[in-house]
């Protein structure tokens, strides 16, 4: 009876390590080298605007100007675990981010149409040295999006807004490794007419 408790218990610790070894292992957070978004625009949400008026606080004057807005997204790469030792000058010491995407989820009473100003595969060059960090800056609304009918009419309805998340995909690879990973963070942007900048 023992002996065969013995077998049965053996058999599903085997079993059990046989499950665990089919898991989906592809993701960033699997790979030897993890590059981790730390964060986006330093943790604040973003307030888009159509114009800024300046530190006047008028429209039409001088200092009013049309700003696009970019936002700093700042990386983190680290080994999987305390096991792996990666030297700082080694060939796989880097993470490179290459591309990235970037996706609108309207908010209620944001415009369905946002969406058409989704990124697909996005041009962005940045390496992350092995425990260390990064930054790049991301363009989130250029001119083209803030000349849309509904993003001006923000501006001739004093007091308008609305809000919707932005969803950021970026992409890359460990140094000296062409298996490409992906890795996502988002924040929320507040569209509105117009801001007096200081």
């Amino acid at each position: 009876m023992k002996r065969r408790n013995l077998i049965f218990a053996l058999t599903m610790a085997a079993l059990v390590a046989i499950l665990a070894g089919c898991s989906n292992h592809d993701g960033n957070e699997w790979q030897r080298l993890v590059c981790e978004v730390e964060n986006i625009n330093n943790g604040n949400p973003l307030l888009s605007a159509y114009l800024d008026v300046g530190s006047d606080g008028e429209s039409p004057t001088p200092d009013d100007t049309y700003p696009i807005d970019i936002v700093p997204v700042s990386f983190y790469a680290r080994p999987y675990s305390d096991a792996i030792v990666m030297p700082e000058d080694g060939v796989s010491s880097w993470f490179h981010v290459t591309n990235y995407d970037l996706i609108w989820h309207p908010g209620p009473a944001a415009p369905d149409s946002l969406t058409l100003h989704n990124v697909t595969n996005g041009m962005l060059e940045a390496r992350i040295p092995v425990n260390d960090h990064g930054t790049v800056n991301v363009l989130i609304a250029d001119r083209v999006m803030k000349e849309e009918y509904w993003y001006r009419s923000l501006y001739l309805n004093e007091g308008a807004s609305f809000t919707a998340a932005c969803e950021l995909r970026f992409h890359g690879h460990e140094t000296g490794n062409s298996e490409v990973v992906t890795i996502e963070g988002g924040f929320m942007v507040t569209f509105y007419g117009a801001v007096a900048s200081d």
